[in-house]
């Protein structure tokens, strides 16, 4: 079964996550940048979705340290943050997808099932 690392301060949010995508995968969470750094490197999750707005270390430079630590890892960006920059930066460091909240409980099974397939996804 696949790994999935939800990283989201809002423990609301990191449900919605696993209430869309159901139960075909293993569901790790962290609601901290910080502890998202220190469960990804004990669980090796094959996909993260990791949110912007947090407080601490925010999406950004979680995103940057992850990819530092394991330029590999797949990450989708899941965030109410509308901002082009943000969207931007995000894809610019390597980010897969880019998933607007609140989720589309259709597409957003989608999304997930193709980046963890090794497929183009586009940029949202």
């Amino acid at each position: 079964m696949q790994k999935i690392l939800i990283i989201d301060d809002s423990s609301f949010s990191r449900n919605t996550i696993k209430k869309i995508l159901g139960n075909n995968y293993h569901f790790i969470e962290a609601n901290s940048g910080e502890m998202g750094l220190e469960v990804y490197a004990q669980e090796k999750p094959n996909l993260v979705i990791l949110d912007l707005t947090m407080p601490g270390m925010d999406g950004i430079e979680m995103l940057e340290r992850l990819l530092l630590i394991d330029p590999d890892a797949k990450v989708i960006i899941g965030s109410a943050d509308i901002q082009d920059y943000n969207r931007q930066r995000t894809k610019e460091l390597g980010a897969l997808a880019f998933i607007n909240k609140p989720f589309d409980k259709d597409s957003f099974p989608h999304v997930i099932e193709n980046v963890l397939k090794g497929n183009s996804v586009g940029w949202q």
